[in-house]
């Protein structure tokens, strides 16, 4: 009796728990489709002639000034964040101004912030592993754009 009973006790609490699994994921991916996080680990796995796309290929052929990136694309913004290998160190404010501007060329974009800045590198890894609905997003763009102000 005792075996029944938590039988049937742990596969209730397992339906609910895959159920309760189901609808989450539906509705974070439904919130965040205008939301497109690219980094220098991951793949091009976005529309060919996107906005993502074509940034990702950018940073991605820039292996001799940038070690790694990342960035978050929303509507009509694009935050990067970059590491400059070794040797560029010393020139990274060269390497921003050089990227921002070849990337609005590229993209028709005129709302883009990039930085070196590894504070901000650590604030696009979090953003990363959190599923964020829009409005969060927004929120915390608004809370990079003022990080970005604050840099002396």
């Amino acid at each position: 009796m005792k075996v029944l009973h938590m039988f049937t006790t742990i596969m209730c609490i397992l339906i609910l728990a895959a159920c309760n699994n189901q609808d989450n994921s539906s509705t974070t991916q439904g919130d965040s489709s205008d939301i497109v996080m690219l980094s220098s680990e991951t793949s091009n796995a976005h529309e060919e002639q996107s906005i993502p796309s074509i940034a990702q290929t950018y940073l991605d052929d820039q292996t001799n000034d940038i070690a790694s990136y990342k960035a978050i694309h929303m509507e009509d913004q694009l935050f990067v964040a970059f590491n400059a290998t070794p040797l560029k160190q010393a020139v990274e404010q060269k390497i921003e101004k050089r990227v921002k501007k070849d990337l609005e060329t590229l993209t028709n974009i005129k709302e883009i912030q990039v930085t070196s800045d590894q504070k901000f590198f650590m604030e696009l890894t979090k953003l990363e592993n959190q599923p964020l609905s829009k409005e969060e997003a927004q929120k915390k763009l608004k809370k990079l754009k003022k990080l970005l102000k604050e840099k002396t």
